[in-house]
């Protein structure tokens, strides 16, 4: 398991030619937060007009401990032209926001989200802690125990008891 923070200046490597396409400064995951849908590379534009410069999942071939291999060097493309970008969830909006039960009981806040090998969500690491219990000892809460993943303005939604019940899985 490795944490989405981790992997924040990864390079991005083109596995045809080896080319440096750039380094991880952002991850975007799918509007359900299941895995990283795609890699922020970078910017491009001038100082009032930046256009967001990423690679979809479909074109990494290997999340690698010290570099992500890219299917070409061609795969870097504006945002506007990766297929639902606009509902992505990006790693940094996500970080602070707070998980809560149906009945609104705070348990805590979004620290990291932690991923398997093929970047997949397992779960999220905790900032604050504000329950008793299994959660304030692991510190994490498995993205199988969270109900609704929530948006900038609201909570994640989770059911206590499954929440304190639901172990993340290491593959």
């Amino acid at each position: 398991m490795i944490s989405a923070g981790e992997h924040q200046g990864k390079l991005l490597i083109s596995i045809t030619n080896g080319e440096k396409l750039g380094e991880v400064k952002d991850l975007y995951f799918d509007s359900e937060l299941t895995k990283v849908a795609a890699v922020l590379a970078g910017n491009e534009g001038g100082l009032f007009s930046r256009e967001a410069l990423l690679i979809a999942r479909s074109d990494v071939q290997v999340y690698g401990v010290d570099a992500w291999l890219i299917a070409g060097a061609n795969t870097v493309v504006r945002q506007e032209n990766v297929v639902d970008a606009d509902a992505f969830v990006v790693l940094s909006d996500l970080l602070g926001r707070e998980i809560q039960t149906e009945g609104g009981t705070k348990i805590g806040t979004v620290d990291d989200v932690l991923l398997d090998v093929e970047a997949r969500v397992l779960g999220f690491a905790l900032h604050q802690v504000y329950v008793q219990g299994p959660l304030a000892e692991r510190k994490a809460i498995a993205r199988s125990a969270i109900l609704n993943v929530g948006s900038k303005d609201t909570p994640m939604l989770t059911v206590l008891a499954q929440a304190e019940a639901a172990l993340i899985a290491e593959n």
